[in-house]
């Protein structure tokens, strides 16, 4: 297909150009891509595979959430650095208001109010009285006409006409997530100075609040065209979803208050004291669990859990060199060993009944798991040599299986069922 060319739809299925472990065969890009005139769906590693095309369309859909809500970016772009970036972020959230927009109210077209006189239709009795000179019948006052009111719809406007154009750039670029309908193209010919010009003009002139948003939208639509010069080539995605991963994972287990249980570290200059490295850069070398989760959090049950997430590719490939390495398992044990030691920097609540035999290590890592009912499963632990294992419960770092099609669906934050689960999990192991 040439890259000038328009995407087409008619036998396009969407199985087809759904991905689900590129990660294993080096490709660590997650989210939408279509360059050299091929489309694809890349999901996380793990993800679960749908049945059919409606599953299917749930899922990509998703998937444009998750990537907005849980990365660091603005919602325009995601992107790694190996990736052939067109100099503006591609803007899917516009582009998706603009289809959902059409779907529901059709293109755009200028209202207009008319007054006419006539002896029947809508009537404006203000300009009627002012403007029509009543008869008089049997001495009272009789209109035989009357001024009415009628509002015409002009879709031949200029703004009308943009309109059209980027409902079918719309569709054209990512249309497919909805279904197959492809709307007319406009014979008006992309010109980014005038719409620019037009839209920002009908912007300074409205007050509606769904008008507005609909010409920011398009707004942000022509700024990329125009950046792109009109490329058929555009991502929305990331390379580094261990990131996002990380996030989700915290969302849904972690303690809002996690910094408490951060180890820090010093340096003592002999004949100066304590190095000062400012307060932003020494919390910048202080290390930082992930996830900390708390359950019966400030009670006699209290049990903390001390999480790592890690986007390995252990679940899908089970090759052991795709575990967890020594450093990941030594920074765990350091973790809790700080939770233990450290008692008057952690929150008050949490320090009044600490007990050292109820702190626990984990570590999160993608799996695909054969029961659709099951959320997650235990696979082993990690230990280090030079730690008994059976002296401290957090000397095991347990090796916990999370079902990543489950996680995306359901980020609840600080979700009780999951985290009961979990829980259960690694106690009971």
């Amino acid at each position: 297909m040439n890259e000038k060319e328009e995407f087409s739809f008619s036998n396009l299925s969407l199985k087809d150009i759904c991905f689900y472990d590129a990660k294993l065969s080096g490709d660590e890009f997650v989210g939408i891509k279509h360059e050299s005139g091929k489309l694809r769906v890349q999901f996380p590693l793990g993800y679960r595979k749908a049945d059919d095309e409606k599953e299917i369309r749930k899922d990509i859909l998703n998937l444009i959430s998750v990537l907005s809500s849980f990365s660091d970016h603005e919602d325009s772009f995601v992107f790694g650095e190996s990736l052939k970036t067109p100099s503006k972020g591609f803007p899917i959230h516009a582009y998706m208001f603009l289809i959902n927009d059409f779907l529901k109210n059709g293109y755009y077209s200028e209202r207009e109010t008319v007054y006419n006189r006539a002896s029947s239709g809508k009537i404006n009795w203000s300009r009627t009285i002012k403007q029509v000179k009543p008869q008089l019948v049997e001495d009272s006052p009789v209109y035989f006409e009357f001024v009415t009111r009628k509002t015409n719809h002009n879709e031949n406007e200029l703004i009308s006409q943009i309109h059209k154009t980027l409902v079918f750039e719309s569709f054209s670029k990512i249309g497919w997530i909805f279904s197959s309908f492809v709307p007319q193209k406009c014979t008006l010919k992309f010109n980014a100075n005038l719409f620019r010009s037009v839209i920002k003009s009908k912007i300074s002139q409205t007050f509606e609040e769904k008008r507005l948003l609909l010409f920011k939208n398009m707004l942000s639509i022509v700024d990329y065209m125009d950046s792109s010069n009109e490329s058929k080539t555009f991502y929305y995605g990331t390379e580094h979803f261990e990131s996002v991963w990380e996030r989700l994972v915290d969302t849904v287990f972690g303690e809002s208050d996690k910094e408490k249980f951060y180890p820090k570290c010093r340096w003592i200059i002999d004949g100066k004291g304590e190095a000062n490295f400012g307060n932003d850069i020494y919390k910048k070398y202080s290390l930082r669990p992930d996830t900390i989760m708390i359950t019966g959090r400030g009670t006699q049950k209290q049990k903390i859990f001390v999480l790592d997430s890690k986007y390995y590719k252990y679940g899908v490939s089970k090759h052991d060199y795709d575990l967890p390495g020594t450093g990941s398992i030594v920074k765990q044990i350091a973790y809790a060993e700080f939770i233990e030691g450290k008692p008057d920097s952690l929150p008050g609540d949490v320090k009044n009944v600490l007990n050292e035999k109820e702190i626990y290590n984990a570590f999160i890592l993608p799996g695909r798991l054969e029961d659709s009912g099951k959320k997650l499963d235990y696979f082993g632990y990690s230990c280090a040599d030079f730690k008994n294992k059976t002296e401290k419960a957090y000397n095991k770092i347990y090796g916990i299986f999370l079902d990543v099609c489950t996680l995306m669906y359901c980020h609840i934050p600080h979700d009780k069922d999951m985290i009961s689960q979990l829980a259960n999990v690694i106690g009971n192991t």
